[in-house]
């Protein structure tokens, strides 16, 4: 057997154990199949011949995906085996978290009639998986998108304001109103204690009197009457409606000193109430003498405070400038967003289109030596110069101390300092200081603002000058002027609202 003869049989034996692996392995529908359809709104994940299954078993494939009306169009193979009727339910679901797809198949129940051969499923549903959660998240973010737009108008920030006031005040209306209410009643219970008492003292004694003066003449009656015998029908007559008067009163006596009594108890009640009160008991009692409460009562309305505080108080202003370099002949073009939630505090963020980007020097020897009868060395020193980095950003903190206000942060994408000196409302100066990981010295800007309009209409009040020097302790420091505006969103509402309408 020659060497070619071993080498086809070898490769003849591995195309087949192959294709048995392969067989094997891949999951192929066997029996026999009954065509049905199906429109849906995305096909994306679902691949041709992908399995069709119900309850986790394979029942059927997606033999072909095509287009029919703007929808995709599903021709799958069920097997005969599975009774599909028309109350079907079809769904896209994740066979993976590569992102790939299967369809779920619910053949529905007998309820409905069976669904014929060629029909299409009409339930399908297709929106889930990683794609319903994004677009379900596209709607909160777009929901949240809108509630907050709505929530900056100024109108609704006036609502707002007026119920976290109103809020505050209810806060602190109804902390007094308790407190006055609760001491209040613990004087009223104390009066009434002792009113109880001194009519108590004074009723006993004359109730004791008062009934034994009854008993007496209820007495004296009943002798009249024996003494009478029975001779003075008139006189007999009257001395039985005395006593039947006398014994009514008797008995109103005696329902009077009940009456007393429960008063009494009633007032030992109020008593015990009121001591219990005293000493913080229960919760009327903890409402009046809880420290602990009374102070989270104050925290939460100072932390309201503050919230009002930031939301009515907070600015953002807008800045864009440009600077003429003389050396560079060139322009430099800032545009800042400053956010100021408190008059003694900001943050600052900015895009700084730079001409000269960043600037480094290099320099190169070469030695160049020659040989022969008369050697001699030459030696050429070439300098460059690189420019890159020419879209520089700003990210700053800052403080604010009076007419001072200290910076600190990302300048022109590297760490410095600044300070900004506001005398007057017309003028300031500012110096800045960043850079200071290069070889070279960092760099170093001085400034000074004019706003020679701020005290005329808008828009002009919002036009500045500038003038200055950067990168003044360094060789290739440079001169400026320039123009910019600056505003915040009150004064575009004031010059919007100042606009005559057609």
């Amino acid at each position: 057997m020659t060497r070619a003869v071993k080498i086809g049989i070898f490769f003849v034996f591995c195309t087949v154990c192959v294709s048995l692996y392969i067989y094997k392995a891949a999951d192929l529908f066997e029996g026999e199949t009954a065509t049905y359809y199906a429109l849906a709104d995305n096909a994306l994940g679902l691949l041709r011949d992908g399995d069709v299954l119900t309850s986790g078993v394979v029942v059927g494939k997606l033999d072909k995906i095509g287009l029919e009306k703007g929808k995709a169009k599903f021709t799958l193979k069920i097997s005969k085996e599975l009774q599909i009727y028309e109350n079907a339910k079809l769904e896209k679901v994740m066979e993976s978290m590569l992102g790939t797809y299967v369809l779920s198949l619910d053949p529905g129940d007998p309820s409905a009639p069976p669904l014929a051969e060629m029909s299409y499923i009409r339930n399908v549903r297709t929106d889930t998986g990683l794609d319903g959660a994004m677009d379900k998240a596209t709607e909160v973010m777009e929901t949240a998108s809108r509630l907050v737009e709505r929530m900056l108008l100024q109108e609704n920030q006036d609502k707002i304001a007026k119920i976290l006031d109103t809020l505050v005040s209810a806060t602190a209306d109804t902390k007094q109103s308790t407190e006055n209410l609760m001491k209040l009643l613990t004087e009223t219970l104390q009066n009434l204690s002792e009113v109880t008492a001194k009519v108590n003292g004074r009723s006993e004694a004359e109730m004791d009197k008062f009934s034994k003066l009854l008993e007496n003449a209820l007495v004296v009656t009943e002798r009249l009457t024996q003494m009478s015998d029975g001779k003075d029908e008139k006189f007999n007559e009257t001395l039985a409606m005395l006593e039947k008067s006398l014994k009514t009163i008797s008995d109103e006596l005696a329902a009077a000193r009940g009456a007393g009594e429960s008063m009494k108890n009633i007032a030992e009640n109020v008593e015990t109430i009121t001591g219990k009160v005293a000493n913080g008991e229960g919760t009327v009692g903890k409402l009046l003498t809880d420290e602990q409460l009374y102070n989270d009562i104050t925290k939460v309305s100072g932390k309201l405070t503050d919230y009002v505080d930031t939301m009515l108080g907070m600015q953002v202003y807008v800045d864009t400038h440009s600077n003429y370099l003389v050396r560079s002949n060139s322009f430099k073009t800032f545009f800042d967003i400053t956010i100021q939630p408190r008059p003694d505090r900001f943050y600052l963020l900015g895009v700084v289109d730079d001409p000269r980007g960043r600037v480094s020097e290099s320099t190169t020897t070469y030695d160049m030596g020659i040989t022969g009868d008369n050697p001699q060395n030459f030696v050429v020193t070439e300098k460059k110069t690189v420019v890159d980095d020419k879209l520089k950003f700003n990210l700053q903190i800052g403080r604010v101390f009076g007419p001072v206000a200290l910076r600190g942060g990302i300048f022109q994408n590297k760490a410095g300092l600044g300070i900004d000196y506001n005398p007057w409302n017309f003028l300031s100066v500012t110096a800045e200081v960043f850079d200071f990981s290069s070889k070279a010295a960092p760099n170093l800007r001085l400034q000074a603002l004019g706003r020679p309009f701020v005290w005329t209409i808008e828009p002009f009040s919002w036009i500045y000058l500038t003038a200055g020097g950067e990168a003044l302790i360094n060789s290739y420091r440079d001169f400026y002027f320039g123009i910019g505006v600056r505003f915040n969103d009150n004064d575009i509402k004031q010059l919007v609202t100042t606009v005559p309408k057609p």
